[in-house]
């Protein structure tokens, strides 16, 4: 440990006035003990992840008109003559927590005036509690439990959070235990081959049975002698029932529409999880994605605008299937109306992250999952590009589109809970109630066909946007290889593979005479 640095950074962090958060907490004596106890339980159980936690001992904390739990300056400090009473009284502390908790107290000073940083780093061994006999010592009385730092509050753990903490220290996912109720011989042969097909380069041998095809992807349970029983992540990815042994593994689409008359509806979308993404994307796109192309009065030009992009609902939809808790017995349900699409999973993201998180960043380097076999699985498939960006990707659609942002909403601290809600472009929606009839606007039906037809091709998810970026920028214009070239930057070679897979294989471009050899147009046949 450089204590060095640590000592640098405590006094940094009392000169900003840095406030009470879930790592940093103020004590203005070692005679709080009870509540000094409970934090170093919390700090031990580290909720949030935090690479270092500080209780600062000698330090009173004040509110100003903006931030409460502020240090005050200068500080109360601890007398010199008392450091060396005011550590062994912390140290002792440890007796009262079961498993011992990690941590060490140093003596520090700022302008001369010496105060105590209790410091616990993350631990293993997990998770902590303070013990029985902290109750009963009259100058602790502080209840027995697991204790948790949530945000600036340190209190005893609620059933939920601590079993995250019994997950954390165990590394346990429900994904990957064995199946109580499946077999092998619920698992499907067919989705077996067709996952390795659009995943694998070597050959599948049709000789080659659904156990070697387990095997292969570590499906069955290896104390398993009889290699009949699976994991759970087998029964979700590869039968075509897995809501029959994990219930409600399935995705439900709500509809909500007005018009004339308000018309409800829902749609169940089941099999393998993700044969229920590419469903449940392709009939949402289908039946309630649209484009309105747009010329304004006077100008040659023209652009498009989409009521929900489809980038967002793809990530989206991918992160509900790949971060769904399918241990709590709820189904992914998805919310679709003329306003919004709301995707709603019956579980909150795991710790470090926080909803405040979703919202506020684009990119998650640290995020766990609860389903880690499904996450690699989905990132073979191409469903994810990589790890962590799928959030960042829906937001850079929204703002390109001119639409509001997405947002999770927030619920109480006990709801268990995770909703994104994608609002419509308010653009679209006044020019498709009628509301801004000053531009010239109609709906391009063939870019719609289009448009499917890409979406739904075996391509690589890349390969996909890169038709869809071609498109968009191209639009009605003749083209050629140089010009593929310029919009997607890679080679000639590239660019010419590009234009075949549409002319000859999608059949989405159509070559143009008279302007030369190698031009194109696109165009539904």
């Amino acid at each position: 440990m450089d204590y060095k640095q640590i000592k640098k950074q405590a006094n940094e962090i009392l000169k900003d006035q840095t406030a009470e958060c879930s790592y940093i907490e103020y004590k203005s004596s070692e005679k709080q003990a009870d509540k000094i106890l409970k934090t170093i339980c919390a700090y031990g159980n580290n909720y949030y992840n935090n690479d270092i936690q500080y209780i600062f001992i000698g330090v009173e904390e004040v509110n100003n008109e903006e931030q409460k739990a502020i240090p005050m300056l200068p500080i109360k400090g601890i007398g010199e003559d008392r450091l060396e009473k005011c550590k062994n009284t912390l140290n002792s502390l440890r007796s009262f927590l079961y498993p011992n908790v990690a941590f060490e107290v140093i003596s520090n000073d700022l302008d001369g005036i010496s105060y105590l940083i209790i410091i616990v780093r993350p631990q293993t061994g997990g998770p902590f509690m303070v013990a029985e006999k902290a109750e009963k010592d009259k100058k602790i009385n502080l209840k027995p439990g697991r204790y948790v730092r949530i945000e600036v509050d340190t209190r005893l753990a609620r059933v939920d959070e601590e079993y995250d903490l019994l997950r954390k220290f165990s590394n346990f996912h429900f994904s990957s235990i064995v199946c109580s109720e499946a077999s092998i011989d619920d698992l499907s042969t067919d989705l077996l081959r067709e996952y390795f097909s659009k995943t694998s380069s070597r050959q599948i041998s049709d000789e080659m049975g659904k156990k070697e095809l387990a095997k292969a992807l570590d499906l069955l349970d290896k104390n398993d002698p009889t290699d009949k029983r699976v994991k759970n992540f087998a029964v979700l990815m590869f039968s075509e029932h897995p809501e029959k042994h994990i219930p409600y593994a399935y995705t439900e689409l709500i509809v909500d529409m007005f018009g004339t008359k308000r018309k409800m509806g829902s749609k169940v979308f089941k099999g393998a999880i993700w044969k229920q993404y590419y469903s449940a994307l392709e009939y949402i796109n289908t039946n309630f994605l649209n484009e309105l192309v747009i010329r304004v009065d006077g100008r040659a030009d023209n652009r498009k605008i989409c009521n929900f992009t489809y980038v967002a609902l793809e990530e989206l939809l991918a992160n509900s299937i790949v971060h769904n808790n399918y241990e709590n017995g709820k189904p992914i349900q998805i919310y679709v109306s003329e306003k919004q699409i709301n995707i709603v999973n019956y579980n909150k993201p795991l710790p470090p992250i926080r909803i405040s998180d979703l919202n506020e960043r684009t990119f998650f380097n640290e995020r766990d999952t609860e389903n880690p076999e499904i996450r690699d699985m989905f990132k073979t498939l191409g469903i994810i590009e990589s790890f962590g960006t799928g959030i960042g990707e829906a937001k850079r659609s929204m703002r390109e589109n001119g639409s509001p942002d997405l947002f999770y909403k927030t619920f109480d601290v006990n709801d268990n809970v995770t909703s994104v809600v994608i609002p419509v472009n308010e653009e679209y929606y006044e020019i498709k109630k009628g509301t801004n009839p000053k531009k010239k606007v109609w709906i391009e039906n063939e870019t719609k066909v289009l448009n499917q037809k890409i979406l739904v091709s075996e391509y690589a998810k890349k390969t996909k946007q890169n038709m869809l970026k071609l498109y968009e920028y191209i639009g009605p214009e003749v083209f050629g290889n140089s010009r593929v070239v310029e919009i997607l930057g890679c080679s000639e070679v590239t660019a010419t593979s590009y234009l075949k897979k549409m002319e000859d294989e999608l059949k989405i471009i159509v070559p143009v005479e008279g302007m030369g050899k190698g031009k194109y147009r696109f165009c539904v046949m």
